[in-house]
């Protein structure tokens, strides 16, 4: 039997990743396929305001420390990110403006 985690153990321990760091699971979707972590949706605080820098490095170390997890992709909304072996890019994204709490695009 292998000692690598399933493929549920890798999303339980995304979602404990991303609920630690505060991240708004409203907002936020992922998925686990093999070795690779898939996150897209918009990355925000509970609060709805935006991640910081040093928060999003911490967010990724520890996505990147699961064992058996090679790659982790982005696909957000309001970051862009690549998390590559050797390389790391973290850009504020465009174009997005968090919305107050509660209120739809219609309403603002």
């Amino acid at each position: 039997m292998s000692n690598e985690p399933s493929r549920y153990e890798i999303n339980r321990r995304v979602r404990s990743i991303l609920v630690c760091h505060n991240a708004d699971m409203t907002k936020i979707s992922y998925s686990c396929t093999y070795k690779s972590v898939t996150i897209y949706g918009s990355l925000l605080n509970n609060d709805l305001t935006d991640f910081n820098m040093p928060t999003i490095k911490a967010l990724i170390s520890d996505l990147m420390n699961i064992p058996s997890v090679n790659t982790i992709q982005f696909n957000l909304d309001n970051w862009v990110i690549v998390a590559e072996p050797g390389e790391l890019t973290i850009i504020k994204g465009r174009g997005f403006e968090p919305l107050p709490r509660g209120k739809d695009k219609d309403e603002v």
